[in-house]
């Protein structure tokens, strides 16, 4: 087997053991024993994930779509464990180069993504450049409120750029599975995404919300 091949391989098999234990870590209590250990299993196959894909963009002929997957789910990937990391400190110099690093990257897709084809719509690059803009924007902005983020905004930025992280690899597995519904079977699980990214938000909203005095004596 060509190492182009074997990439291919790892890439697809690491993707569908993510894919699956990723969707436990989802489900589950979120900082329970179980939702710990798959999140752990999560993120080592994600990055035999990303880092397959990082090598198809270097040395392989990696198609648009699978450059724009990587580039919007490997940055929520790594700003994800990021977050993990800085349970007892505000976010570093390290953090602020990697919002530039994902800032470029983006500017890069723009520049090299090209007209389109059948099976790949500049939509979805655009789309993914936008929402790498967005968090690594807000990524550079956590330097000016340090310790806001630290107390109230850490654990959900961990949450909610995982579930990117996750939902960026279904997108791109369903799209490559699927090329001849492209774009959709790579657009719809990106907004399925969107939509469970928000229910969480909405959810981890509600549970910090203090109760009112009265509830409390009732």
């Amino acid at each position: 087997m060509d190492p182009h091949n074997a990439n291919i391989w790892i890439h697809i098999g690491a993707g569908v053991v993510a894919l699956s234990v990723g969707a436990l870590a989802l489900l589950t209590h979120k900082g329970g024993s179980i939702h710990r250990r798959v999140g752990r299993a999560f993120v080592a196959m994600g990055a035999v994930v990303f880092l397959s894909a990082l090598i198809g963009i270097v040395f392989f002929d990696a198609p648009a779509p699978l450059v724009a997957a990587a580039l919007s789910g490997g940055y929520q990937y790594v700003s994800s464990v990021r977050a993990l990391q800085l349970s007892e400190r505000g976010p570093q110099p390290l953090d602020a180069l990697l919002a530039v690093a994902g800032l470029a990257g983006a500017a890069s897709l723009f520049v090299l993504m090209g007209p389109g084809t059948a099976s790949w719509s500049p939509a979805i690059g655009y789309s993914a450049i936008g929402y790498v803009v967005i968090i690594a924007v807000y990524d550079l902005s956590r330097h000016a409120w340090p310790r806001t983020w630290l107390q109230k905004a850490r654990p959900l930025d961990h949450g909610l750029k995982m579930t990117g992280a996750y939902f960026a690899m279904m997108s791109a597995g369903v799209g490559n599975a699927f090329r001849d519904w492209q774009p959709w079977s790579q657009v719809l699980p990106s907004v399925v995404g969107v939509f469970v990214i928000l229910l969480l938000f909405v959810r981890h909203s509600m549970r910090r919300k203090p109760v009112p005095a009265a509830v409390q004596r009732v």
